[in-house]
């Protein structure tokens, strides 16, 4: 995409944001969701059947030197209006995405990194991923793990809240939320949505909880079968398109691929 045409995609994209998220100006925005200065990214636009935008996923995947080996860290960010949410095959999009990412290279080291500031998107990542440091049943991180995700963390410049807590780190990601939409994640009995609560309270400040999701082509393909299993009549009745026209259904924006590789800019000498 040309310059103009990024900058449109940021503002429309920016204008959905503003409506879930505190905390990041446009101009942070965009350089974080879609300039983002990595090997490649995505950006999925979903739209309703006004062709208005409503919510948004960004997917950029980073080469990075982690305990000397070229790995291919995925991060992400995501956003969708409230009366859209649930509603769309984006995970499905995203997973086949990454397996074809991973069956190009499948030798390499591969994960999703995040600093999560909201427990919705670790309760929905902890049901659905095979693997996922940290667990709220195994609460002892192995220390290769813990070791990769602090060296993960200073790459990316997440900086501790709590010197003395590795995992709870500042992002400045706000979700706005009613009262009684907090309270009702509060009270949340679920074991995963408890275990993000009790290990990272602040998130309502913006801060993040560090995870870590390592995969290769079984663990998508088994996280691939869980949330179709999960969600199978919804999907059905989304492939039919009996929900698409009043809820809307996402579609890649052209911005797919369109980024040079950051590699290709790089003296040879410097390329992996």
């Amino acid at each position: 995409m040309r310059a103009a045409e990024r900058e449109s995609l940021a503002r429309e994209l920016f204008a959905v944001h503003s409506q879930i998220f505190a905390g990041l100006s446009y101009e942070e925005f965009r350089s974080y969701v879609v300039e983002r200065d990595a090997w490649r990214t995505w950006v999925y636009v979903k739209h309703n059947s006004a062709g208005q935008v409503v919510g948004y996923t960004s997917m950029h995947a980073f080469r990075v030197l982690v305990e000397q080996r070229m790995s291919l860290v995925i991060r992400l960010e995501a956003g969708t209006l409230p009366a859209y949410r649930g509603r769309d095959l984006t995970m499905v999009y995203a997973v086949l995405r990454l397996l074809r990412l991973w069956l190009r290279q499948p030798w390499r080291q591969f994960c999703i990194f995040a600093a999560l500031t909201h427990p919705s998107s670790y309760t929905f990542l902890s049901h659905y991923a095979p693997v996922i440091w940290p667990h709220a049943t195994h609460k002892d991180i192995p220390a290769d793990v813990m070791q990769r995700m602090e060296h993960l963390a200073e790459s990316f410049h997440l900086e501790r809240v709590d010197p003395a807590n590795p995992l709870v780190r500042h992002v400045n990601w706000v979700t706005l939320e009613t009262e009684e939409e907090r309270n009702r994640w509060l009270a949340s009995k679920r074991r995963d949505t408890r275990f993000y609560l009790d290990n990272n309270p602040g998130y309502v400040q913006g801060h993040g909880m560090l995870t870590y999701i390592p995969f290769n082509g079984s663990i998508l393909l088994r996280s691939l079968v869980r949330f179709l299993a999960g969600r199978g009549r919804k999907i059905t009745r989304l492939m039919l398109g009996k929900e698409a026209a009043a809820k809307g259904t996402p579609r890649r924006h052209p911005i797919d691929s369109a980024f040079q590789p950051l590699e290709s800019s790089l003296p040879r000498d410097a390329r992996h």
